[in-house]
């Protein structure tokens, strides 16, 4: 509650004062005050006023005062018993709040008020006592049920908790925040049956709310009943062909039952879904991107297929992002550098794309071409590392590079895998005069750039030491590096 400093209006103080004075002169005629009843009005005033003015000390001795006078005035009990909840006196509160309940039986503002003190004061059984008696008193009230639900479970009683919400949904009718919490507790307490019956009850007072069954599927998954949740998708299907959630579970599982293995030949109906996100299409092409192998039928399969959305969404970066990054991992390296060119042209905000497109001209041998790229990118990022050794390993002055590890070094700060690819390319810069100790220092563990890779690869070939040299070229392969280029290396020392 805000307090006020100064005076309090009296018209505020005044209007307070009366509507206290409702509790404790429920006896009195309207307009039969004695000079008793007002000097008993003008102390729960007072009270008031230095409740309002921030003086608590003035508040409770007044509030002590009226029950001097009266001690039977719940109203006073009851506000001193917020007063002491306020000052974190959970002792003086309780016992005010247990008076203030016993001169008032049932009042809720009284048991509420007990409830919360008795929470905080950790009694976590007397709260819920306190709960259970305003449920009694106002079985109505939704809000009643949560707070006695989530009392019950830190009281690690939940299937009480259950019963208590089960209770409301009786009540009221079943609902979706309630259902949720039943299904939680059951979920979490290793009740399959009794979490999916939860959420089937949602279903069958909500049958064309496919949200619900969605949740339904994606908890049978959860617990590996994948028949179920296929069946599932299936009806969700039924209400909505488009929904974009069941159709996707549906493709993948049939592209699981592909006999052929590569599961493609699935993909292509989810590509030409118009209702379904761009997002979860690019999702779904991601692991065979990840497991792309040259020579198989899947990568010309998964060009036809980053072709088409290139059709579909010929304004969306990301898709000629998706293209350019399958062309990469095929060695396709024009075609990739073309791709990427066009994302970025479109959307120019993604540092992943620029570092692609950067890695795709150093396979190239477009040094040139790196060398004002990279130099834009610095421009744009002023603050990504990668941007800078980019830019280094395609200058000719090999001092003015130095500089730049330099300056790409305090960028870095105390990051050690950073400051560990800047050493590397400080060092290949001039791999001439590198030796042996320093090259070995290098953490090559921590490398994950094929540009690094390769790198590292001139370095040991430098000093001789072809067997790790040829390790490092291979790795650099693996992640994309022009193979006929790299492979010019290995084992040419």
């Amino acid at each position: 509650m805000k307090m006020y400093s100064g005076n309090a209006p009296l018209l505020v103080i005044l209007s307070i004062g009366m509507i206290i004075l409702s509790f404790s002169s429920a006896s009195a005629q309207p307009g039969m005050y004695n000079e008793s009843d007002i000097e008993y009005q003008t102390l729960f005033i007072e009270a008031q006023s230095a409740k309002y003015k921030g003086d608590t000390d003035a508040q409770i001795e007044t509030l002590n005062e009226i029950i001097k006078r009266n001690k039977s005035s719940h109203a006073a009990y009851y506000e001193l018993a917020k007063t002491y909840h306020t000052l974190g006196n959970y002792e003086l509160a309780q016992k005010n709040i247990q008076k203030a309940d016993n001169h008032s039986p049932n009042n809720e503002y009284y048991l509420l008020t007990m409830a919360e003190i008795l929470e905080k004061s950790g009694q976590q059984s007397l709260a819920i006592g306190a709960y259970e008696n305003l449920r009694a008193i106002n079985p109505g009230n939704p809000t009643i049920y949560h707070k006695l639900a989530q009392l019950q479970l830190h009281d690690s009683k939940p299937m009480d908790a259950v019963k208590n919400l089960e209770l409301l949904q009786q009540r009221q009718g079943i609902n979706e925040e309630t259902s949720r919490r039943i299904f939680d507790i059951y979920k979490t307490i290793g009740k399959k049956k009794e979490a999916v019956a939860t959420l089937e009850n949602l279903i069958s007072d909500f049958p064309d709310n496919t949200r619900y069954r969605n949740n339904l599927a994606s908890y049978y998954m959860e617990i590996g009943d994948e028949k179920s949740a296929n069946n599932t998708y299936k009806n969700i299907l039924s209400i909505d062909p488009n929904d974009p959630t069941a159709s996707v579970a549906i493709m993948r599982s049939e592209k699981k039952m592909d006999k052929g293995g590569d599961g493609t030949s699935s993909l292509l109906p989810m590509i030409e879904n118009v209702n379904l996100p761009l997002d979860e299409k690019i999702k779904e092409l991601m692991p065979m991107l990840t497991s792309i192998n040259k020579g198989d039928d899947s990568a010309s399969q998964l060009i036809t297929l980053s072709d088409r959305l290139v059709d579909l969404y010929p304004k969306e970066a990301k898709v000629y992002s998706l293209k350019g990054d399958v062309y990469f991992y095929l060695g396709k390296y024009e075609q990739s550098e073309a791709s990427y060119k066009k994302a970025i042209n479109i959307d120019d905000r993604k540092y992943t794309l620029w570092s692609q497109y950067m890695q795709n001209l150093w396979e190239l041998e477009k040094i040139n071409e790196l060398n004002t790229i990279s130099e834009e990118a610095i421009d744009l990022y002023p603050n990504q590392v990668s941007a800078f050794l980019f830019h280094a390993v395609s200058m000719k002055d090999k001092t003015s590079a130095k500089d730049l590890c330099k300056e790409a070094s305090y960028i870095a700060g105390k990051n050690a895998s950073l400051q560990n690819g800047i050493n590397l390319v400080t060092l290949w810069l001039d791999k001439s005069n590198a030796d042996e100790k320093s090259v070995k220092a290098l953490d090559i563990k921590s490398l994950t750039d094929p540009l690094h890779f390769e790198l590292a690869g001139d370095l040991y070939a430098q000093i001789s030491d072809n067997a790790i040299a040829d390790k490092l070229y291979s790795k650099a392969i693996d992640l994309g590096a022009n193979e006929s280029r790299v492979n010019k290396k290995i084992g040419s020392k």
